[in-house]
């Protein structure tokens, strides 16, 4: 099995399943056919010339020894290749043998068919050029079928090289998926303890509430960081938990809403999606703005697309110009995006009237993460 896959490629030294044996008996009778419908231009070709006797004949007797050959090469090389041991020297040796042999049950079997003697059926003018045909088809019949094989094991190669380059893609989507969702904000916590730090001394009870929502969130965010998917429900309790830390530690100067409508509660969506947005909201929007503001969190659906939105009435785009919509934590969520769902998802910046900024993410609901997220584990 290739490590970070689900496909196993057959072991040669087993015994082949019912698929592989379906595919050799495939193989069987297009040979089969082969030798059958050579074996009937070699009659015509020596009827045409003289060659023989009747065309009937001629066809009796090729038909004969060349599956007679056919079949006992087949059975030669069968019995090689489960040993391990089919090598030039020895299919050589396999080929000698199976016209001869073949040849002479082709010839017997054809002679009792003809109801013809063994002395006619075995005469000297005749086996000379019974050998001449019988190796030059049998070297052909071998040429296409090593030709098959090798395009067969080249096939397999390529097929085992691109499941290979698709698990090494797929463990490395699912490290870097691992990784971005896992990012946390570290300036929230050294802010967060230092406001906990305060509070112990001089509002114990406050302290206390503040602690519990920050266990509460981290508890949350470190479930989602494991996860390869969680609903719109999870998320924004999460983030329920976080604007209550970011509300205590900021007093008055942060206002939030959350707004999840019942029909999109249950929808499917990356773990931490919106938390590196409303992050975003907070560290440059509210923080910066001298009265603070309000942060609204949103969902919908539309058609095929669920949109979500985190708004603020921060500082919005007029502050920061050169840097609006570079930050890390939105290129967090636009490199996952682009991993998850390609060109089907986005991650939209525009300017909230009067003031602030609102980060629009639209999704498809065909292609949910659930199913995108399984697939890209190893």
């Amino acid at each position: 099995m290739i490590p970070g896959s689900h496909v196993e490629f057959p072991n040669a030294s087993a015994r082949p399943s019912a698929p592989a044996a379906n595919i050799l008996l495939t193989g069987f009778a297009r040979e089969g056919v082969i030798v059958v419908i050579g074996n009937a231009l070699i009659a015509l070709a020596l009827a045409a010339l003289g060659i023989g006797g009747t065309f009937f004949d001629n066809l009796v007797f090729s038909q004969a020894i060349g599956l007679s050959i056919m079949l006992v090469l087949d059975v030669a090389r069968f019995h090689l290749q489960r040993r391990n041991a089919l090598t030039a020297p020895r299919l050589a040796v396999a080929m000698v043998l199976s016209i001869v042999l073949g040849a002479t049950l082709g010839r017997g079997i054809a002679g009792a068919v003809l109801g013809l003697g063994l002395s006619k059926a075995f005469a000297l003018k005749d086996l000379a050029l019974t050998g001449w045909i019988a190796l030059s088809a049998t070297l052909l019949l071998t040429w296409y079928g090593w030709s098959r094989t090798r395009i067969a094991e080249l096939s397999e190669q390529v097929a085992r090289t691109a499941w290979q380059k698709e698990a090494a893609e797929r463990t490395a989507l699912s490290a870097r998926l691992q990784a971005l969702q896992a990012q946390i904000e570290p300036h929230f916590l050294f802010n967060t303890l230092a406001t906990l730090d305060s509070l112990i001394a001089s509002d114990p009870p406050r302290a206390r509430e503040l602690l519990t929502s920050l266990n509460r969130f981290l508890r949350a965010t470190l479930e989602a960081s494991r996860a390869q998917s969680e609903t719109l429900a999870q998320q924004f309790t999460v983030l329920d938990s976080m604007l209550a830390v970011h509300a205590m530690r900021l007093g008055p100067r942060l206002a939030y809403a959350l707004d999840l409508p019942r029909d999109c509660a249950n929808l499917d969506v990356p773990p931490m999606l919106l938390q590196p947005l409303v992050e975003n909201a907070l560290k440059h929007g509210i923080q910066g703005a001298v009265a603070g503001g309000r942060i609204e969190v949103g969902a919908r659906r539309e058609g095929r697309h669920v949109e979500l939105t985190v708004a603020d009435t921060g500082i919005g785009f007029g502050a920061t110009p050169a840097t609006q919509g570079a930050g890390v934590g939105l290129a967090n969520v636009r490199e996952r995006l682009a991993a998850l769902y390609g060109e089907r998802a986005s991650l939209t910046l525009i300017e909230n009237v009067p003031h602030g900024l609102v980060a629009r993410v639209r999704l498809p609901l065909d292609d949910t993460v659930g199913a995108t997220a399984k697939q890209a584990a190893p």
